[in-house]
């Protein structure tokens, strides 16, 4: 966050951090995050905030209200909801009677839990191809048009799958600090 000068013109565009290019990354990186948190019926206005909030580290109900186009009482209620979460905080700006929101776990661990969830999605989506891929034999024996060419590409995908259960855990054991 930027310091307050008093400016006004600083005040209202502090939370701009980012310039239009990378804006644009912005948003893309929150819709992944709105996406991956709706599939599992996240509310997707506090996957919103909650981006956001990840992405800046802390931010204003203003800033919240500019970045995500949600209303005050949207945030406002959506806040108190993850402040009593316990995932997220809340601390008074000196000299204001403004709040700044932060998130307030440990980022290492909330990705060392996403890539557990996504290993875990991925055995899950592994049985369920597999199934499929028993019909689909069945289908192909009867010699029924497409069946072979689906079951090779749900190959391609297991094999896919197996990497990347593999490699995931690996890459986060691996970024870990070296405890001393």
């Amino acid at each position: 966050m930027t310091e307050d000068t008093g400016n006004k013109e600083d005040s209202e565009n502090h939370y701009h951090l980012f310039s239009e290019r990378l804006r644009k990354y912005e948003n893309k990186l929150v819709e992944f995050f709105v996406d991956i948190g709706t599939r599992k019926r996240v509310n997707p206005k506090m996957l919103k905030i909650s981006s956001y909030l990840l992405i800046h580290g802390s931010l204003t109900q203003s800033e919240l209200k500019e970045l995500t186009g949600l209303s005050m009482g949207t945030i406002s209620t959506f806040l108190s909801v993850m402040i009593g979460m316990g995932r997220f905080q809340k601390e008074r700006i000196p000299k204001t009677h403004t709040f700044e929101y932060s998130y307030s776990g440990n980022l290492e661990e909330m990705t060392i839990r996403g890539i557990d969830v996504m290993v875990s999605s991925l055995t899950s989506m592994g049985v369920y191809l597999n199934a499929k891929k028993k019909q689909l034999k069945d289908l192909a024996v009867q010699n029924k048009k497409g069946a072979e060419h689906l079951s090779q590409r749900i190959d391609e995908l297991l094999d896919i799958f197996e990497f990347y259960k593999e490699v995931f855990p690996n890459l986060y054991k691996e970024a870990l600090p070296k405890k001393t």
